[in-house]
Parts: C-alpha cells; sequence; structure tokens
C-alpha cells in the first residue's frame, strides 16, 4: 500500500510539474512575443523588463537573450549587454546578428581588442557572409578613422604615420623618402627613421646625402636594423664587401623576414661579382629573398627576455612567445609590433589594441596600417564572390575614412544603391558622405529616407541633428533630439546638443539644466567652451555665484588647455 501510495504521489506531481511547466512555457512565450514587438518599435524601455523576465524564466534560451542584449545595447546600456549577448552566441546555428551585436557592444565599451576578436572570428567562420565582412569592414574603417585622427593631431603622430606607411611597403624609394624626410622632420627621434631614410636614399643615387643620414643614425639609433642596412649599403658602394656581407648576416641572424624585405629592394649595383663569396651574394646574384640564414636564439631565459627580443627586433622570436597576462600592456606592444612587421596583421591587431597605452604613436600608426589592408582585403574577397554592391559600398567607406575623398564615396554609394535599392546603411553613409562635403540638404534628404526604414535608428538621428545645428535650424533640431532622448534619455552628447539649442532659442532655464546634467555625467570640455555657454546661461537667469563658478571653471580649462599646448614637445629628448 505504501508503495503503491508513494506511486500515486508520483503520477500526481508528474501531472502537476507537466502542468506548471505548461504555464510557464505559455508565459515565457508570451514575454518573448511582447518583448519582441517592442524591440521591433524600438521602445526598448518596455521591451527590457519583460525579456528579463523571460530570461529568468529561462535563464540559457539564445532568443530571449538576444533580444534582451540588443534592446540593452541600443538603449545605452552596452556593458549589461555583453552576457545575455554571448549567451545568444550557444546557439546553433551561430546566431550572426548576435555576435554583430556584441561586437558593437564591445565598441561601445571601448573593447576594442575584443571586438577585433569578434569580427575577426565571424569573417573567418562565415567567409561567404555578406554581413559579416562588411561589419569587419566597417569596424575597421571606424578605428581606422579614430587612430588617423588622433596621430594627426600631433607632430609625433604624424611621423609615426609616415614611417608606418613606408615601412610597410607601399611605395617605390622616390615615394617612401619624401614621406621619411617628412618624418624625420616632424620627430628626428622616432625609432629606426635615419637608417630607413638613408636606404631610400642610397636607392635613388643620392649617397652623399645617405652618408650623412648615416652619420645621424650611428649616433641616434646604431643598433637598429635600419642602420645596419644603410651601413651594409654604404660599406658595399666603397667595395667593402666582407664588412657589408656581415651586418647582413646580422640582420638575418635577427629576423629571416626583415632580411628579405631587404634584399627584395637592394640595389642591383650593389651586387659583387661571383669572385665574391658569400651566402647572401649568392642569394642576391640569383635573384631569391629566401636567404638560409640561421637565427641565432637568445638564450638568456629572464623576465627582461621579451624585451630585449624587441630591443633587437628579433621578431619571429618575440611572436613565438606565449601570449602575455591580459594587463601587460607593454608586451602585447612588443608582441603585436612583431606580428605586423611579420605580416601576420590578423593577430597583430588585438595585440596591438590591447598594448597601445605602452605603444602610443608606433602602436596605433601600425594599427591604421593593418585596418586599411584588411578593408582592401575584404573588398576583394566580396569581389572575388561577384558581390558588386558590398564592394562599392567598401570602397565608398575606404574613400570617405581613409582617402578623405567624399565626393568619389558619394559615387560608390550611389552605385552600391543601384545595386541594393534601399538599402538603410547604404542611405545612412551616403547621408555622411554629404555631411562631410558639407552638402546639407543632401545629407538631409539621404538620412531621412534612411529613418523611413529605420525609425529609430539613433545614429541616423544624430546626423540629421548635426545637419539642423549646422544650419541654425534650432527647432527642428530640439524636435528631432526629443525623439532621441526617447531611446536614449541619459546621452551626454544627447543634453549637450539640446543645451545649445536651448541657447539659440532664449531658454536659459532648459539651456541650463542640460548642460549641468552633461557636465556634471563627465562630459568632455577640455577648452572650457561648454561651461563659459553654461555661465552666460546662468547669468541671464541672475544665478550670479553660479554664473561666476562656472566662469572661474572656464577660465581655469582653457588656461591649463593652453599650458598643455604650449608645453607639449614635438619630439622627444
Amino acid at each position: 500500500m505504501r508503495a503503491h501510495l508513494g506511486l500515486q504521489c508520483c503520477v500526481a506531481l508528474f501531472v502537476l510539474s507537466c502542468a506548471a511547466q505548461s504555464a510557464q512555457t505559455g508565459v515565457f512565450e508570451d514575454l518573448l512575443k511582447r518583448g519582441s514587438t517592442f524591440n521591433q518599435q524600438a521602445d526598448f524601455v518596455s521591451a527590457i523588463p519583460l525579456l528579463r523576465q523571460a530570461t529568468q524564466l529561462e535563464p540559457q534560451n539564445p532568443s530571449a537573450n538576444f533580444l534582451l542584449g540588443v534592446a540593452l545595447l541600443q538603449s545605452g546600456h552596452p556593458a549589461d549587454a555583453i552576457d545575455p549577448l554571448k549567451i545568444a552566441l550557444r546557439a546553433i546555428p551561430v546566431n550572426e546578428a548576435a555576435e554583430g551585436n556584441l561586437g558593437d557592444a564591445a565598441m561601445e565599451l571601448g573593447k576594442f581588442a575584443l571586438a577585433a576578436e569578434i569580427f575577426q572570428n565571424a569573417a573567418v567562420r562565415s567567409p561567404g557572409s555578406e554581413q559579416t565582412l562588411l561589419w569587419w569592414t566597417d569596424f575597421s574603417l571606424e578605428r581606422y578613422r579614430a587612430l588617423a585622427f588622433s596621430l594627426r593631431a600631433s607632430p609625433r603622430g604624424r611621423a609615426a604615420l609616415l614611417l608606418t606607411a613606408a615601412e610597410s611597403g607601399k611605395g617605390r624609394p622616390a615615394t617612401t623618402e619624401p614621406l621619411l624626410r617628412q618624418a624625420a622632420g616632424l620627430n628626428p627621434a622616432i625609432n629606426g627613421i635615419w637608417g630607413e631614410l638613408g636606404v631610400a636614399q642610397v636607392q635613388l643615387g643620392q649617397e652623399a646625402v645617405a652618408e650623412a643620414s648615416l652619420r645621424k643614425a650611428l649616433e641616434r639609433q646604431p643598433e637598429a636594423s635600419s642602420t645596419l642596412e644603410l651601413e651594409a649599403m654604404v660599406d658595399a658602394a666603397h667595395g667593402a664587401w666582407t664588412e657589408a656581407h656581415q651586418r647582413l648576416l646580422s640582420i638575418g641572424e635577427r629576423s629571416t623576414s626583415e632580411l628579405q624585405r631587404m634584399l627584395s629592394s637592394w640595389p642591383l649595383k650593389l651586387v659583387p661579382g661571383v669572385e665574391v663569396s658569400g651566402t647572401v651574394w649568392q642569394c642576391l646574384r640569383q635573384g631569391t629573398r629566401n636567404c638560409a640564414i640561421r637565427q641565432t636564439p637568445n638564450l638568456r631565459r629572464d623576465n627582461d627576455a621579451s624585451r630585449r627580443l624587441f630591443d633587437e627586433e628579433r621578431w619571429e622570436q618575440l611572436a613565438a612567445l606565449p601570449a602575455p597576462s591580459q594587463s601587460n600592456t607593454a608586451e602585447w606592444f612588443w608582441r603585436g609590433l612583431a606580428l605586423a612587421r611579420l605580416g601576420d596583421c590578423s593577430h597583430a591587431i588585438p595585440a596591438l589594441e590591447r598594448g597601445l597605452p605602452a605603444g602610443e604613436e608606433t602602436a596605433a600608426s601600425w594599427l591604421t596600417s593593418c585596418y586599411e589592408s584588411a578593408a582592401v582585403q575584404t573588398a576583394e574577397q566580396l569581389n572575388a564572390q561577384g558581390k558588386d554592391g558590398a564592394v562599392h559600398e567598401i570602397r565608398g567607406n575606404i574613400l570617405l575614412s581613409i582617402r578623405l575623398d567624399a565626393a568619389q564615396a558619394v559615387g560608390e554609394y550611389k552605385e552600391a544603391l543601384s545595386l541594393k535599392p534601399k538599402d538603410q546603411e547604404l542611405l545612412e553613409k551616403l547621408a555622411e558622405a554629404y555631411f562631410s562635403l558639407g552638402n546639407m540638404e543632401s545629407a538631409r534628404q539621404s538620412a531621412e529616407e534612411a529613418l523611413t526604414l529605420n525609425p529609430h535608428r539613433a545614429q541616423l538621428l544624430r546626423l540629421l541633428i548635426k545637419v539642423a545645428m549646422s544650419e541654425r535650424d534650432y527647432p527642428s533640431a530640439l524636435s528631432l533630439l526629443g525623439r532621441l532622448a526617447e531611446a536614449q534619455p541619459e546621452d551626454a552628447w544627447m543634453r549637450v546638443q539640446q543645451g545649445t539649442a536651448y541657447t539659440q532659442t532664449g531658454q536659459p532655464e532648459e539651456a541650463v539644466e542640460r548642460l549641468k546634467l552633461a557636465l556634471d555625467a563627465g562630459y568632455p570640455d577640455e577648452k572650457g567652451a561648454l561651461h563659459a555657454l553654461l555661465a552666460g546661461q546662468l547669468r541671464k537667469l541672475g544665478r550670479d555665484k553660479d554664473a561666476k563658478s562656472a566662469s572661474d571653471e572656464a577660465v581655469k580649462l582653457a588656461d591649463a588647455y593652453q599650458q598643455q599646448a604650449q608645453n607639449k614637445p614635438d619630439e622627444p629628448h
């Protein structure tokens, strides 16, 4: 009887459990459906609590987590979006949209190494997916634009860009020599510059000038591989074949790839006849770069091993070391530069992103080179697949972000739209190109057309706000800012624009409220302009004490900015 009773209890519990699961499933599906509807309407504020409830019922459900991650990301909470989007990626087959949004979330948070790995992995896993390839390209060009803009703001940054452009093999001596000369003028202490410049001068037949560059190279950077190369060339020009050969062997013992790069552009007139023996000379006479030079290992294994490998430009040995800890930015920089010099940009990019704080201008300049290469290679990949619309789109992106040729970019985007009409992203990019040209009417038309396809797209609203503000159409700007505030109520940029527009329309109380909210939230005011604007509005309200405080802060910020600009050296000493 007891056993029978136990069985009856089990059956009853099973029935109750099934009923509960059925009820729970119904609740979950209802929450998911309602949350999805709100997401489609871009009403993320309403969607988030519903989707949170859904994920509480089914924590590992990919669909619920995907919708929640999107809602959090689109409402300005990228940090909270990371975990649900990672869960969404566990779906089989892989949810490409979840991958793209996860990459965007990482980028929003400034986790560029993570974002690069996400987009790269997606492109490698799905090489035939137009969407993943475009995502990777968009990310690459956005990072290129940000890094290049930062580098161009200082002499040291411009010098690093010029040197990297020359070193990455993008031109002949006639084009690289002026780049190197400019770099040397902007930053004469930049590593390897005098050797690189002298080599280009030898290749152009400017031996006397090259010897002057060699004297500077020996004085400033005697151990650099470029200095050894220049010494070898000068020795060879003087017929000192043994000394020249020994220097080339020293380069090859450090890095096979560096020697191969040097031999590929070695002047034919500096190759001795068959009466002069030597492994490197034999390679050059045979027209081959692949000289079998045995690399000498750095035998010491201590805490400074990777630094010594970096200083000696032993790129292959440095790249072969185990990956450093996440927090060791210096070693990530050394590793990333080694990979970039070896031509392995796919692995160099995340390493250099992690090492950017330590590598500064050098890391940033090599990242721009690698990101540019990634965009060009993706365009070639899509071209081979016959995806002409995507090819025109990427060409437009390259023209807009790298070549800074907005007029040509407009033409490429129009070609892409003829193949992919009513494409919201293309219309948005076309609007950005028109905005760069100062053609505000065309920018507005393209952005508004894109907005009809995605009425809540924050980036489009921002672009239309910038158009309205540039044309001093403050009523239209305030209307658009109100729409943006519904989607991103805590966005500091939006508050600054509102404060500026309210200032221009004679509404000081609203201007003060918005400007204070933005500044209190940490919105950057490097030159003090926003504090000065706030001070003016406070005076209009009769709040003289607060106005003086804001004005004093504006003066303080402006003075600090001017002092920093005056004291910042053009090059290190």
